[in-house]
């Protein structure tokens, strides 16, 4: 067994997948199959991630409303901040945000790793009666 260090993880990474799991088996693409987005991760021990879906809405105004809002707040994700790599997580430590709730907590990630694919997965997260886990897929940049 080889033991991932922060190195392993340097480099830029470019999004495959996003999508959310669900604990009934259910695969959910919140934002279609066609997503974008970069992963950086520096040897200094910075990380910053940017993403979204590929095709977003451009000249439309979106009515809010408040079951649409929780949704509409993700359609775009970048943060930024240290990294830290400790057995089978890397945990980013949020310095700046999109979302301003997200400054100053911790971002915790269970990694795997397949060739130049990167997998990363939440925790399990409480959504209405169900539970799920949200997972990004990432290949690395040469």
């Amino acid at each position: 067994m080889t033991l991932t260090t922060a190195a392993d993880f340097v480099g830029t990474w470019r999004l495959l997948d996003y999508s959310f799991l669900h604990d009934d088996g259910i695969i959910e693409k919140p934002w279609g199959t066609d997503v974008r987005g970069y992963l950086l991760y520096s040897a200094e021990g910075y990380m910053s991630g940017n993403l979204g879906p590929a095709r977003r809405r451009q000249g439309v105004i979106e009515r809010i409303t408040p079951a649409s809002r929780p949704r509409r707040n993700r359609r775009y994700i970048a943060y930024t901040g240290r990294f830290t790599v400790e057995g089978d997580t890397i945990t980013h430590h949020v310095e700046a945000s999109l979302f301003p709730l997200w400054v100053g907590r911790d971002e915790v990630r269970y990694y795997s790793f397949e060739g130049d694919t990167l997998t990363l997965r939440t925790g399990p997260i409480r959504s209405g009666h169900h539970t799920i886990v949200a997972q990004l897929t990432w290949q690395r940049v040469r």
